[in-house]
């Protein structure tokens, strides 16, 4: 199953991944620094009722990051978790654990490459069950991923 919302694909992958692709006009480099600058990443990250409170991250191999977000009422919920792999500006893995349950984490790989004078993004997340991919779904996790990548792609970077 593919969801196209505009310029973000979302597809179930076999029974335990999700691939997310979005083209964006910015170079790899720029696409690097707005994922890997808290600065810029508190720029787009946060929905319009879900501000950012913390954004956190050491982008290498042992680092870690931890983002936390303030719900509509006023709860708090945070994404936090080791970074595997860099191959700046073009490749990350980290694992993704929600609030800090490190039962049903997911591994997340984010690529980037060249696409014209752009850069085409493909993030897989992978899930150790099908039942855990089903519940990270049932949150609605992928619900604001349009609006913050359209945030991402207005960027104004500084030099």
């Amino acid at each position: 199953m593919t969801l196209d919302l505009t310029n973000l694909q979302v597809t179930l992958d076999g029974d335990t991944n999700i691939i997310v692709r979005r083209d964006f006009t910015h170079s790899p480099a720029r696409v690097w620094r707005a994922i890997t600058e808290p600065a810029l990443i508190r720029q787009w990250m946060a929905a319009h009722d879900h501000p950012m409170t913390r954004c956190e991250i050491d982008p290498r191999p042992g680092g870690a990051f931890h983002y936390e977000w303030a719900n509509a009422d006023g709860h708090s919920y945070f994404f936090s978790g080791p970074i595997k792999a860099v191959d700046a500006p073009f490749h990350m893995t980290h694992v993704e654990y929600f609030n800090g349950d490190t039962s049903a984490g997911s591994t997340v790989t984010t690529d980037l490459a060249v696409r014209g004078t752009g850069t085409r993004m493909t993030m897989v997340m992978r899930f150790d069950t099908t039942q855990i991919r089903a519940a990270a779904i049932a949150t609605g996790m992928t619900d604001g991923m349009d609006e913050v990548y359209r945030k991402l792609e207005a960027l104004e970077f500084p030099d």
